[in-house]
């Protein structure tokens, strides 16, 4: 199971890892009154700070305990529709690594390689795609890859990567989780606050969970202060539409970030944005890394300059080269263990497996 919907005390629908969606044939609560209610005591008392769910407050969010180290998140909302509605999203995947997306079809050989040698050779990367792409567990698995030895704090608003959870790892994590205000409306920390904390901790990589607001400033500054192999998500369409997504997350910070201001840093900040993508289709539900590109500097079109590295092939995990990066970014992979050979010839679509 992936997700819970309920809409309503008696209409609940269960979503499953395959795409697969049946109806649940229990309701959750007596009433609606009843399911309210039981909300209420949860917001009231399971967070790090009392939150209302109330006629006044009527959007919330948590993570409770759900049988799994990563837990799950509810996300809840009244008065605004007709009944009660929750979402409850489980953390399936706690520990996948590279190998585990591989093995499941995520992405092929080539690409695994790839994406561990852009870790261990420091590189700057924003994992992208739509809701429910995989974005946070292709980023669980690149963080697997990071060495043991380094201090790589995380920031999120809810915990989901869950690094400091994995009993393989040695302690030399900072997990940091955002606070939502209180039922007396203080006690905020925001992602914001806790990305200008985290430079202050001297750490050898920041990641980033997801930025959905003007936090994106604090965000590429993180990236950009010097420490390298920092790490984060983003919602996106695709690889291409990044900086302007960027940009216009940028016009929600306080100040506002000027458009050209935040092309610069992009185009400073990163080395590689990873987009992923989900197919829903008849047979079941698949994702994979649908491509990869380097950001370069600023262009005459006033926006970072893109250089696609790999494709790939619609309906597979096959990843086709095509087109090697600049000279820099290919010496730091091929330090990093990566065959610069891989770019030498593109594969033909559909040529088989690398």
């Amino acid at each position: 199971i992936e997700n819970i919907h309920i809409h309503g005390c008696d209409h609940v629908l269960v979503e499953c890892a395959d795409g697969s969606t049946a109806r649940w044939p229990y309701p959750v609560a007596d009433s609606d009154e009843a399911l309210l209610e039981l909300l209420g005591e949860l917001f009231a008392r399971c967070g790090r700070t009392a939150r209302e769910f109330a006629p006044a407050r009527p959007i919330a969010n948590l993570r409770i305990a759900a049988g799994g180290p990563l837990d799950a998140r509810v996300a809840a909302v009244r008065e605004v529709c007709e009944r009660p509605r929750v979402a409850i999203r489980r953390h399936r995947l706690a520990h996948a690594t590279l190998d585990d997306l591989h093995a499941g079809g995520t992405l092929d050989a080539s690409m695994r390689d790839f994406l561990a040698a852009a870790v261990a050779a420091g590189l700057n990367l924003l994992v992208t795609g739509g809701p429910y792409a995989g974005k946070t567990t292709l980023l669980r698995a690149l963080c697997q890859q990071i060495p043991a030895t380094e201090h790589v704090v995380t920031v999120e608003d809810d915990y989901e990567l869950g690094l400091h959870l994995d009993q393989q790892r040695p302690p030399l994590v900072t997990a940091w989780e955002a606070r939502a205000a209180g039922a007396e409306g203080v006690g905020e920390i925001t992602l914001d606050d806790l990305l200008k904390q985290a430079l202050r901790h001297s750490p050898s990589r920041v990641v980033v969970g997801e930025v959905r607001g003007g936090e994106i400033t604090a965000l590429l500054r993180a990236l950009g202060n010097g420490a390298t192999g920092g790490m984060g998500t983003l919602h996106a369409t695709s690889a291409r539409s990044v900086p302007e997504r960027i940009a216009a997350l940028g016009q929600l910070a306080d100040p506002p970030l000027p458009i050209p201001a935040a092309h610069r840093w992009t185009a400073s900040a990163l080395d590689l944005i990873v987009h992923v993508a989900r197919h829903d289709h008849p047979a079941g539900r698949t994702r994979s890394v649908a491509e990869v590109v380097e950001v370069g500097p600023v262009g005459d079109a006033e926006t970072p300059d893109f250089t696609p590295l790999f494709a790939t092939a619609p309906g597979t995990p096959e990843s086709i080269p095509v087109g090697p990066p600049s000279p820099g970014l290919l010496e730091r992979l091929t330090a990093a263990g990566h065959d610069a050979r891989v770019f030498d010839l593109p594969t033909a679509w559909g040529g088989g497996s690398r």
